[in-house]
């Protein structure tokens, strides 16, 4: 697998899973790290290691190496010689927006189509929904964001249909996804936290169950939760709500004692 993210880590437990030899080759230091933070994430790196899958952190692909047609060797940049007999690449991917581009829509800084919070773009009667859609977040004071997971999607679709119908309903839901690694770990996550400055933990990434709480500015931008589901209904309403928990962060600290309370 090249790419240190959710395809690499999905596809390499599954395959463990399935009888495999997996090997992750990819540019961070830890697996899920770009989303989760080091902290959090390295709960999942070693979950990934335990279960035979060899991790070569902060390497780049080179080049493959093979014969009649098939790849027999993944050499990477820092010369390392890894045998294959099939590669997975989950290193990223851009949205295509060459029919919005080409139609003159406008585009937004994270690649998307740039729609309202109806989901609807400059031009009059067209909407943009699903992974191509950069929209503007009532749950996040407006912020444009893009989300790509099939739950947003999905999501998406009911507020373009009902506002097709004229309705003009707001996309106000709260954008959550989800990955399992086989059946080690169930990872839900709801924000997107694209930026914090301070985590808090409930739980214990020892004991498999855990939440991690991402704030910002005083702020709850995202929550990432392994066996504690219900975590997820308290966090949900805080980003929505835009409660500034910065004048009672000891208290947030203090999540263990009662999430209603803040």
């Amino acid at each position: 697998m090249i790419g240190g993210s959710y395809i690499a880590s999905e596809v390499a437990a599954s395959l463990t899973e399935m009888g495999s030899q997996c090997t992750m080759v990819m540019m961070e230091p830890v697996a899920l790290s770009r989303s989760f933070g080091p902290e959090a994430a390295r709960y999942f790196h070693d979950l990934l290691i335990d279960h035979g899958i060899q991790i070569h952190s902060e390497d780049e692909l080179e080049r493959f190496e093979g014969a009649d047609g098939r790849i027999t060797k993944v050499v990477t940049k820092a010369g390392r010689e890894l045998e294959a007999d099939a590669v997975v690449i989950g290193a990223g991917v851009t949205p295509d927006v060459m029919l919005a581009r080409s139609a003159g829509l406008e585009l937004g800084e994270r690649g998307g189509i740039v729609v309202d919070s109806r989901l609807q773009s400059a031009t009059p009667g067209v909407f943009a929904a699903g992974d191509v859609a950069e929209y503007e977040s009532v749950v996040h004071g407006g912020r444009r964001i893009r989300v790509e997971h099939w739950d947003v999607a999905f999501g998406h679709g009911k507020t373009v249909a009902l506002n097709m119908l004229g309705k003009r309903a707001v996309h106000d839901a709260v954008p959550y996804f989800f990955s399992d690694l086989s059946d080690w770990a169930a990872i839900e996550y709801v924000g997107p936290a694209y930026d914090w400055d301070r985590e808090v933990v409930r739980g214990s990434p020892d004991d498999g169950a855990f939440t991690v709480f991402y704030l910002h500015e005083g702020h709850l931008a995202g929550a990432l939760t392994v066996g504690r589901s219900d975590d997820l209904q308290a966090a949900r309403r805080l980003i929505a709500s835009g409660a500034d928990v910065g004048d009672r962060a000891d208290a947030f600290g203090e999540l263990a004692s009662n999430l209603d309370e803040i």
